[in-house]
């Protein structure tokens, strides 16, 4: 209900426009939903991700947990093996249902999905798993264990907002000036051979951040456009709405505001459109951040501690004295284990994209870089920037579309051979580097346990004087290509295929490739009509 009542003003736009267009774009979301959701594994890869479905459960059900105890449960309560209470200094909950690490927003936008299934009984167990599927009892033991309201969300949830990305990421492309079928390869691009498609498996909060950024983006081109303030307050309301999913999301609201006032004084604005436009994007801004306050407080009550990227700024400075940021930036971009470019290879073209792009809409260029490299500064002081076993820069995630829009200024003006040919094959790389991800669970059987020495790269942690790397990363995993995670995830694929996709256990593997190829193929073939139509309704407008 949150996120219709939100978003009823772009589909309502898009209806008073041409029902055609509403049309193709809810064939351009079918399409990917489809594909996220025949190629999801249907269980998480973190403890994150558990940590915000228990919330959601209780949010769902409006009921606490069994083992919560008024007065004495603090946060983290549910894992007594992790956070013994005798050790648990965290506070104190005052809230049953909210006593959570995750924050608000991810859970009430997964918490539908665990209410449909937990009274619809779609799914009603998840013991469909058995030692011939996975060679690990261990591991077999625990699938069969997950409840079945975690297994349809974690199904449905992130191809769901995954494919909302797309259609959002479609439509900012063509307020570009860009073609239907140069918006469509991005967004092509963008679902398909990016890392967005491996973590279309994850329910982690970036996922629905994405779909948050990107609409409050739309929304900021159309003020560009009608200059109506409604539009800007749409902005802020959902950029306030990603900082109440992650909180890093200020990262971008804070060189976004900064940049709506410069273009405001280099406009010559008058003092009062001055004003107005100040107000309409800080007033639901900050009203987020007050939002978060009060929810803390129902939560914890208050322990005038800031959210930790509040402070962006100064952590961005002490970090840079303590932590050699220009070693774990070209980790984060480069390296072969943890690298965005690395695991994106699309991506690169991001360094002709930009000078491209800059040409015809230089403000809107600055502004993307801007946000690039400031979340890049930020998550560079971080000690553990490269996300453990994350499938490449987990934390970068955000800014993907950021680094794939310009590549549409590319493909509309080089349309030499040579360029096409490169398009095609980073495309077709990273395609292909997502499936090795997609195919298996390289979080349980490439990583192996964490703190342990029996396999997998966690064994590599162990150093020759008995202690261990920090985080039970050995620098290996990182720095070098025999060692990285996607060199062992490729070898582990051929050596030893166990299939990690849900639906292809339910159907059958023959089922599940005839209906995956059949509906992709109607749905391909309606998007390509429907473009048709669309185009030639653009035309008209």
């Amino acid at each position: 209900m949150l996120i219709i009542k939100f978003l009823s003003p772009l589909i309502m736009n898009l209806k008073t426009k041409n029902s055609n267009n509403f049309k193709f774009l809810l064939i351009l979301f079918s399409l990917f939903f489809v594909i996220f959701v025949f190629t999801s594994d249907g269980h998480r890869f973190t403890f994150d991700e558990d940590v915000a479905a228990q919330q959601s459960k209780r949010i769902a059900t409006l009921s606490p947990d069994p083992s919560y105890v008024e007065g004495e449960s603090r946060l983290f309560f549910e894992y007594p093996w992790l956070f013994p209470p005798e050790h648990n200094q965290r506070p104190i909950c005052e809230n049953a249902i909210l006593c959570s690490h995750g924050t608000i927003i991810h859970s009430v936008t997964q918490a539908p999905f665990i209410f449909i299934n937990n009274n619809l009984n779609i799914i009603t167990t998840s013991e469909f798993w058995t030692i011939e599927d996975f060679d690990d009892f261990h591991y077999v033991t625990w699938r069969n264990s997950i409840e079945p309201d975690f297994t349809f969300m974690e199904l449905f949830y992130a191809p769901f907002f995954s494919a909302l990305s797309a259609c959002v990421l479609f439509l900012i492309s063509t307020t570009y000036g860009f073609s239907v079928r140069t918006s469509l390869i991005l967004v092509f691009l963008f679902c398909l051979s990016t890392v967005t498609w491996a973590y279309s498996q994850t329910s982690l909060n970036s996922v629905p951040l994405i779909f948050f950024i990107l609409t409050g983006f739309f929304f900021y081109r159309k003020f560009q456009k009608t200059n109506s303030y409604f539009n800007l307050i749409l902005t802020a309301i959902f950029f306030g709405i990603g900082f109440l999913t992650r909180q890093d999301m200020i990262l971008l609201i804070i060189p976004f505001f900064v940049f709506i006032l410069i273009n405001s004084l280099r406009k010559n604005s008058k003092l009062k459109r001055f004003f107005k436009t100040l107000l309409s994007f800080a007033i639901p801004a900050v009203s987020s951040y007050v939002i978060y306050k009060i929810i803390q407080h129902v939560r914890i009550g208050d322990t005038g501690n800031p959210p930790q990227a509040v402070t962006a700024a100064s952590d961005i400075a002490l970090g840079a004295v303590i932590h050699p940021i220009h070693q774990h930036i070209f980790g984060m971009l480069f390296s072969p284990g943890a690298g965005l470019f690395f695991y994106a290879p699309i991506l690169f073209t991001c360094f002709v994209g930009f000078f491209d792009f800059y040409k015809k809409h230089k403000s809107d260029c600055i502004l993307m870089i801007s946000l690039v490299v400031f979340f890049i500064l930020f998550n560079s002081t971080n000690v553990h920037w490269h996300g453990f076993n994350s499938w490449g820069a987990r934390y970068l995630l955000p800014i993907i579309p950021f680094l794939i829009l310009p590549l549409g200024a590319s493909i509309e003006k080089r349309t030499n051979f040579f360029f096409k040919l490169s398009i095609i094959l980073l495309g077709v790389v990273g395609f292909v580097i997502n499936l090795i991800y997609l195919l298996q669970d390289v979080a349980w059987f490439v990583w192996g346990f964490f703190g342990s020495d029996e396999r997998g790269l966690y064994s590599l942690a162990r150093k020759a004087d008995t202690t261990v790397h920090d985080m039970w990363i050995n620098p290996l995993i990182i720095w070098t290509f025999e060692y990285s995670q996607i060199a062992q995830a490729t070898l582990w694929l051929f050596a030893k295929p166990q299939l990690d996709i849900f639906l292809a256990k339910i159907f059958g593997i023959e089922l599940f490739v005839v209906c995956l190829t059949v509906t992709i193929f109607i749905l391909f073939f309606m998007l390509v009509k429907s473009s048709r139509n669309y185009i030639v309704q653009q035309k008209e407008l």
